[in-house]
């Protein structure tokens, strides 16, 4: 028993400082003849020793230690390790910020991810919510756009000059492939489809997006001289 924890102990040890580590992966690797019991033990020992630290339910990381203590896992950390190599990215005000579109910024961070095994994680201030894309930039730009638009109406400050270059830019690369496959992967309004038709039927995109909209209804959009009659 005692071996086995050595040998767990060393793998972890073996891992840089500041790594997220998911228990299931890490037990994974671990010789066939360790029971799970065992191995959550160990874990469980290691915490209590400083050791590793519980970030959240199956996460963990061993920690960087300065002569005040235990450094606790910075927001940056967390973030990159849901959103880097294409595995996520990052919405709500930190993208409308990062788009130029609000100067508002929230304590929160909300990401999009294939990393996170459950539907929904919070990690400190961090929410992850699973969504299953390989996130390359046309996916990303995509995502950030119908994003952007379903939540218009409730984005404070928010710079429409700005966000009218946005979309003028987004109509000059539209993918509609791109658009497609997120709608499959991840539910939008249909006002929201509608709000997208619209700017890129103003900059004389072709697109097939009333395949998603009833020629029969009415969408609750703004309009087109609400950008660019100012801009």
């Amino acid at each position: 028993m005692e071996s086995q924890a050595q040998t767990i102990a060393q793998w972890i040890e073996k891992q840089p400082e500041d790594k997220i580590l998911t228990a299931n992966q890490i037990y994974a690797q671990m010789p066939k003849d360790i029971s799970e019991a065992t191995f959550y033990q160990a874990l469980t020992r290691m915490v209590k020793r400083k050791k590793l630290c519980h970030l959240t339910k199956g996460l963990y990381y061993r920690p960087r230690r300065s002569r005040f203590g235990l450094i606790p896992l910075g927001e940056t950390t967390i973030v990159q390790h849901y959103t880097d190599n294409k595995q996520g990215m990052v919405i709500g005000y930190r993208l409308y910020q990062q788009l130029g579109i609000t100067t508002q910024i929230s304590k929160n961070v909300e990401i999009l991810s294939n990393a996170v095994q459950d539907n929904k994680k919070t990690i400190q201030n961090v929410k992850v919510n699973r969504l299953e894309l390989r996130f390359t930039e046309p996916i990303r730009y995509a995502i950030a756009t119908l994003e952007l638009l379903q939540n218009y109406s409730k984005i404070e400050d928010i710079n429409r000059r700005s966000m009218a270059k946005y979309m003028k830019r987004f109509a000059e690369n539209y993918s509609e492939e791109a658009v497609k496959t997120v709608l499959k992967k991840r539910r939008y309004k249909k006002s929201t489809i509608a709000f997208l038709a619209m700017f890129l039927t103003f900059w004389k995109v072709k697109h097939t997006l009333h395949e998603y909209l009833s020629a029969l209804s009415v969408y609750a959009i703004p309009r087109m001289e609400e950008f660019y009659e100012s801009a």
